[in-house]
């Protein structure tokens, strides 16, 4: 199968997640919070299986819901079906689906992936070597700014590490955080932010994977654990430290900003 006929399966499967989403919005009207973050992880997960069945798409399926093996299983599908589920059960955008493949398990292997928002229906999407775009329109990363005037997102919650964030907060004019990695690092891709960073080392392959690839593909770079374009498995457990720039200078410039003390 080439590039293109994964696009097309991702896209539909995404697609598929938004309409289920809408539904279980409608249907979760008055549900305590924790019941309502189910109801809406599991709408998503289903929608997902089901798109890829009816569509006779052969693969291995590792979502943060639970894996599962489809059509006999084939190539690696890893996917995040609702990443912001905090944000969305409280009505707080953004809340994405992001689903990529790879023909080798791990992120290098990556063909092709989608993000959409769930709130309004935006797909950012690229395949291997074709280049990003956003509902069609290719994208590119922005000119190089300097980390002090550049606009960054993070993610400090729960595990903040701030003696490492600090020395970047004092630094760093203009920051913020949205609560999806996702599209997070579509943002940067799109060109809208400068760069992103969640440096606690919990953020999972099945969060980012789909996004990274659309970065890269737009011309961005990224470290994960401070190694620049670092290769990683497509599995549930795989977790990291991950910084991303729309450029090499500005990646290392926040690299050392970040640095752990020796």
């Amino acid at each position: 199968m080439d590039n293109g006929y994964w696009l097309k399966a991702l896209s539909l499967a995404a697609d598929d997640i938004y309409a289920a989403v809408q539904d279980a919005r409608r249907r979760g009207v008055g549900f305590e919070n924790r019941e309502y973050k189910q109801l809406l992880d599991e709408a998503a997960q289903g929608a997902l299986i089901e798109s890829l069945q009816t569509q006779q798409v052969a693969a291995q399926l590792i979502s943060e819901e639970g894996n599962a093996v489809v059509c006999g299983g084939g190539p690696v599908i890893i996917a995040d079906p609702v990443d912001g589920t905090t944000n969305l059960a409280r009505g707080l955008s953004p809340a994405v689906a992001c689903l990529s493949v790879s023909d080798n398990g791990m992120f290098s292997g990556t063909l092709a992936a989608v993000v959409k928002h769930l709130y309004t229906g935006e797909i950012y999407s690229a395949t291997r070597g074709g280049g990003a775009t956003l509902n069609g329109r290719r994208i590119k990363v922005a000119a190089l700014r300097q980390a002090r005037s550049a606009l960054i997102s993070i993610d400090i919650s729960k595990t903040p590490k701030l003696n490492r964030i600090t020395p970047l907060l004092s630094h760093c004019r203009y920051i913020r955080m949205l609560g999806s990695s996702a599209i997070e690092l579509s943002l940067v891709a799109s060109g809208t932010f400068d760069a992103h960073l969640d440096i606690r080392g919990t953020v999972r392959a099945t969060d980012v994977a789909a996004a990274l690839h659309i970065l890269t593909e737009a011309g961005g770079t990224y470290a994960t654990g401070g190694s620049v374009g670092a290769d990683f498995p497509l599995t549930r457990e795989a977790t990291m430290e991950l910084v991303a720039a729309s450029r090499q200078p500005l990646l290392d410039e926040l690299l050392a900003l970040t640095k752990p003390s020796a």
